[in-house]
């Protein structure tokens, strides 16, 4: 009988060990996916600071692909933003909406609240 609950005993620490192991597993799986987020999030940081530096241009069909999504998700928001305006032009003299995000803005704003974009 001895020898039965001494098995029971080591199959119990075996298994609370594979326990064990399993969630260490699981959380260094959950940190390193966080750190490879932070990584890509930097990695986008660096290539905006990029592309406002050299320009698109220098970045060959990448930045030609990039400009064309700049243009139709601006395209996309002009759309919107109207969509969003009153119909009977009860806005403000002046006032209009950023090109490249929709966000509004007043008569004299020179950049984006929202976005950043020069405004024209």
């Amino acid at each position: 009988m001895g020898a039965f609950i001494d098995s029971l005993k080591t199959s119990a620490k075996i298994g609370a060990d594979e326990v064990k192991k399993s969630m260490r597993i699981s959380q260094l799986q959950t940190e390193i996916s966080q750190l490879e987020k932070k990584q890509n999030d930097i990695y986008a940081s660096i290539g905006k600071l990029a592309v406002e530096s050299e320009g698109l241009e220098k970045f060959g069909d990448i930045g030609t692909e990039l400009a064309g999504l700049e243009e139709e998700t601006a395209a996309k928001r002009a759309e919107l933003s109207g969509l969003k305006t009153p119909a009977d032009g009860s806005a403000a003299c002046g006032d209009g909406f950023c090109k490249n995000c929709g966000t509004k803005y007043t008569e004299g704003t020179k950049f984006c609240s929202s976005c950043g974009a020069k405004l024209t």
